[in-house]
């Protein structure tokens, strides 16, 4: 079921909440208890079949946790308990997500002349999620870094439901925590009321806008090769801001959700297309991935090539790491492996692997500037406000531009219904046929919409600095908006419900979560 949906606003949170309230009271074991059991009702929704196999997933990694932590196993024992939790995990995955897909493009390219009564197999929702966070679990528990948990907190660390279908990917050393303090537990007006709020926020972007965007983008990129100059535009600028405001709605949603159990997610999302270059891109668009990528990907890359250079005694002074062949080894190798993978995580398509390439090119090319670009001066020359503003508008659009090349790889079928966009996008459809708008109205309506849009998204503060005053995530509270600074107030309260009422007159309309298909 979706967040919203009549089934999950009316029926389960409603009994999750209630149940919860009444566990509490009894002992917080028993609300651990009735979490897990929530929190698997929610994934088998959708297919009873789902709970079998999250719940494999979970005793499957939770028991190789215990085998790497047992004081008895010597270094290379867990080593190899490590490897062959990884793999098993990766194995599944590409099982689920990528087999049939690479069956079907070597039969299309006629590489192989049968596929044997293969028929596509359903991808278990929020599969990529689960299993990297339980990746990340046993990497922790091998490096010492995770805590002996009960088996119980494990399980509501993995399936806990506001996260479970599209993150964010948690860690264990700010989650298990949580679930295991039991003064958590139980319903508080100090969060059940930002908690709502935020939830509501998070509806009315999901429901309202980012929908509103879907019937615009499904006909565009339907009819990619027979699009005009303006079309192609307005399609690729109206998915630009779908994926935005459905992503921002979830993670506020899923925010929401958990500040309603008393329990605080880390940020996920944070106004990216404020973005000045790049590397600020990656660190406020799907921020724990970002995180997970660093840690478990890029980190180890890295520190495999320093070793190789070590080997092979090669200088590891800074006036040698400066040189391109040593940057190509120790920063863009490694970026452009890193963002690949990470293309390659979102989908089996070749598309996909060619908007983590796109990203991983863009790093390597901020990191070569500010390692072999020309360096600022120490006392800078005094720049006016209007100079400011525009170098930080400039830095800005061409981030957001950068960006936006990627995403059409991300929303395409096929690289070459990309490329027939972008060759539309630079005038080379002439004579085309079909039209977004049938009239002058329609595309101002169009136009009038994406232009209101990209002013929440630059000029107005996020939920999280809205939100500010609850604490809504880990780690520093974000810088307050006096603007709209939410407070425990009958004014915040009417808001709510406003909030509230125009999603639920929305619902009818609400179409899945982008980021349920990963």
């Amino acid at each position: 079921m979706l967040f919203t949906s009549w089934p999950f606003l009316l029926g389960f949170l409603p009994i999750a909440l209630f149940g919860y309230g009444i566990a509490s009271r009894h002992d917080p074991r028993w609300a651990k208890g009735w979490l897990v059991l929530a929190s698997l009702a929610f994934y088998g929704f959708w297919d009873p079949y789902l709970i079998i196999l999250i719940s494999l997933s979970v005793l499957f990694n939770y028991g190789c946790s215990l085998a790497i932590r047992n004081p008895a196993a010597n270094g290379s024992r867990k080593l190899n308990t490590l490897r062959f939790g990884i793999i098993t995990n990766l194995i599944v995955l590409f099982y689920y997500k990528y087999f049939y897909s690479i069956i079907a493009f070597a039969f299309g390219h006629g590489l192989i002349h049968s596929m044997g009564g293969l028929s596509p197999i359903v991808l278990p929702l929020g599969i990529s999620f689960f299993t990297f966070t339980q990746i990340g679990y046993l990497v922790d528990c091998h490096d010492g870094v995770s805590k002996d948990n009960s088996f119980i907190e494990y399980v509501l660390f993995v399936t806990f439901f506001p996260h479970l279908i599209a993150g964010p990917i948690l860690h264990n050393g700010e989650m298990v925590p949580q679930f295991a303090d039991n003064r958590r537990y139980g319903l508080k007006a100090w969060n059940l009321a930002p908690g709502l709020t935020m939830f509501a926020l998070g509806m009315v972007k999901k429901s309202l806008i980012a929908d509103s965007f879907s019937p615009t983008v499904s006909a565009g990129f339907y009819n990619i090769h027979h699009i005009s100059l303006a079309d192609a535009w307005i399609s690729a600028l109206s998915y630009s801001l779908q994926l935005y405001f459905d992503f921002s709605g979830y993670s506020d949603m899923a925010i929401g959700l958990a500040m309603l159990f008393n329990v605080r997610f880390p940020p996920n999302f944070n106004s990216p297309y404020k973005a000045r270059n790049i590397v600020d891109f990656w660190q406020r668009w799907h921020m724990s991935l970002t995180r997970y990528l660093t840690q478990y990907v890029y980190n180890p890359i890295a520190m495999w090539q320093r070793r190789r250079r070590i080997a092979r005694g090669l200088p590891m002074t800074r006036k040698a790491l400066g040189t391109p062949q040593a940057f190509t080894a120790m920063v863009a190798g490694p970026t452009i492996a890193t963002m690949s993978l990470a293309g390659i995580w979102h989908g089996a398509g070749v598309q996909y692997f060619v908007f983590g390439l796109l990203h991983g090119v863009y790093l390597s090319i901020f990191h070569a500037w500010k390692q072999f670009g020309p360096k600022p001066e120490r006392v800078p020359a005094p720049v006016s406000k209007g100079r400011q503003f525009v170098m930080m508008a400039g830095s800005v659009a061409l981030t957001y531009f950068a960006v936006l090349l990627g995403q059409i790889f991300f929303r395409s079928s096929s690289v070459h219904d990309a490329v027939g966009l972008l060759t539309a996008m630079a005038g080379g459809h002439d004579g085309s046929t079909w039209h977004l708008g049938q009239s002058r109205p329609e595309y101002i309506i169009l136009v009038a919409k994406i232009v209101g849009a990209f002013a929440l998204c630059w000029l107005a503060p996020n939920s999280q600095q809205i939100m500010a005053e609850s604490h809504p995530i880990l780690g520093p509270p974000p810088p307050a908006t006096e603007r709209l600074r939410w407070q425990p107030t009958p004014a915040w309260s009417l808001v709510t419900v406003v909030l509230v009422v125009a999603g639920l007159f929305s619902i009818s309309d609400t179409s899945e979560f982008l980021y349920f298909k990963f």
